[in-house]
């Protein structure tokens, strides 16, 4: 089985206005993982997560990121393991400041990158591509690179999908609904 998720973390804006504008609500019930298909979580780290249980939600379009970062910062993350794809992207004042995308089926060294990079970047891929070419390159069994925008988001916000968020409690997944009442924020009509 693989990952095929979404998710992001805002910061700089409260989690009721975070959960207002997706058009989700909370039911009160936890989970230790983000079993559900919605979730949300705050992170020690101060971000604020949401956390979709599947790959390319509407929670992570352009249209609902630049809507969202409107007066905060939102980082957004999304992974399919079972192609290999992952990408992280970095929204503040309802602009797209940068983006990197790894796609396995390019290329098992594809990475694209466009915007004002975070600091880290250039060293966490030079350590992946050498962990890359260590392993055989384009001949290894393990993707390196596909781990770069993941990272890259979790060096942020210090949260990792495949990984218990350090510091939290158990069940610190709160599982939600979206609101009857509310337009999706995915639905134009």
């Amino acid at each position: 089985m693989g990952f095929a998720i979404s998710w992001l973390a805002v910061s700089g804006r409260s989690p009721e206005s975070v959960l207002g504008e997706l058009g989700v609500s909370r039911t009160g019930r936890a989970e230790e993982f983000p079993e559900s298909p919605i979730t949300c979580a705050k992170l020690p780290s101060g971000w604020f997560l949401v956390f979709a249980n599947e790959f390319d939600s509407p929670l992570v379009s352009e249209r609902t990121l630049g809507a969202l970062s409107a007066e905060c910062e939102v980082l957004a993350c999304q992974v399919e393991e079972h192609v290999m794809f992952s990408s992280a992207s970095y929204h503040a004042n309802s602009q797209q400041i940068w983006y990197v995308e790894h796609d396995a089926q390019k290329s098992i060294y594809h990475l694209r990158s466009q915007g004002r990079l975070p600091g880290q970047f250039d060293d966490l891929f030079a350590g992946l591509k050498k962990q890359q070419d260590d392993d055989g390159g384009t001949e290894s069994d393990v993707d390196y690179i596909h781990d770069v925008p993941v990272a890259l988001a979790s060096s942020i916000v210090s949260f990792r999908h495949d990984q218990d968020i350090a510091g939290a409690s158990p069940e610190s997944f709160e599982v939600l609904t979206r609101q009857p009442s509310a337009k999706p924020w995915w639905r134009v009509w």
